[in-house]
C-alpha cells in the first residue's frame, strides 16, 4: 500500500479523493473481502493457499517462521509414523479443513488451515471436512496466540473436533509446552488436560509418544 499524502499543517489538508486513491480497494469496499465457496473454488491454487475464510470473509494467512514450520512438520511425521493400519487415518499439514457445522446467524462457508490435522481417510479428490477430523495442532507464532487460544479454540470445539493441541515455543523458538484440550461432548466445549512437557504422550486418536527433542531444529 502506498503512503498517504503528507500533512504539513492546518493550511494543507490532504484531498479526500487523493487519500482514497492510495488505499487498497477493500478499505473502501469491505464487501470485496467476502467470498462464496464457488468463488473460492475458482481462485488459482497459489491464491487459495494464502487465505482462510470464516463466515465467507477472507482472512489472509501469515506464514510461520522456519522453526514454526519445522515443529509442525516433525509433529506430523511423528503422528504419521504412529498411526495404525486400521482404522484408516491420514496426516496432513497446512491443509484446508472445511467447517461442516453451520453456526447460528453465520453465512456458513468457513475453513481454516491448521498446522497439523489427523483425520479419517476420505475418498481421493474430496475436500477435508471437520466431521472427519480426529485431532488438530496449531503451533503458536508471534501474533497468533489470541487466534490459536481463543478464536480457533472456540471454532474447533463448535466443529466437534475431539482433540486440540496448542504448541507453545520459548524465547529460543524451541518447544516449551504442548497444551492438550479434549472435547466435552455434553457441553460442546473443550476441557484442558494436563500440559505436556518434554514429551507428547497421547492415547487418542491412537497411541503416540514424541519427545520434544525430536521436534526442535
Amino acid at each position: 500500500m502506498g503512503r498517504l499524502p503528507a500533512y504539513d499543517g492546518p493550511d494543507r489538508i490532504p484531498d479526500i479523493e487523493v487519500i482514497m486513491s492510495v488505499l487498497p480497494a477493500w478499505a473502501t469496499d469491505p464487501e470485496m473481502l467476502l467470498i462464496t465457496e464457488e468463488g473460492y473454488d475458482a481462485l488459482p491454487e497459489e491464491v487459495q493457499k494464502q487465505i482462510e475464510v470464516i463466515d465467507e470473509r477472507v482472512i489472509f494467512c501469515r506464514s510461520g517462521g522456519v522453526e514454526h514450520n519445522i515443529v509442525a512438520r516433525r509433529l506430523a511425521n511423528g503422528f504419521d509414523a504412529a498411526r495404525p493400519a486400521e482404522p484408516c487415518t491420514r496426516v496432513v499439514t497446512d491443509f484446508e479443513m472445511h467447517y461442516q457445522r453451520v453456526r447460528p446467524r453465520t453465512r456458513g462457508f468457513s475453513f481454516r488451515r491448521p498446522d497439523v490435522v489427523v483425520h479419517r481417510c476420505i475418498p481421493r479428490g474430496e475436500k477435508l471436512h471437520s466431521d472427519d477430523v480426529l485431532l488438530v495442532v496449531e503451533v503458536v507464532s508471534p501474533g497468533s496466540e489470541y487466534i490459536d487460544t481463543v478464536d480457533k479454540h472456540a471454532e474447533y470445539a463448535t466443529e466437534g473436533i475431539p482433540v486440540y493441541l496448542v504448541v507453545h515455543l520459548d524465547d529460543e523458538l524451541r518447544v516449551k509446552i504442548i497444551q492438550e484440550y479434549r472435547l466435552d461432548w455434553a457441553s460442546g466445549s473443550y476441557r484442558r488436560a494436563e500440559p505436556h512437557q518434554e514429551v507428547l504422550i497421547l492415547n487418542e486418536p491412537f497411541p503416540v509418544r514424541i519427545p520434544f527433542t525430536d521436534l526442535d531444529s
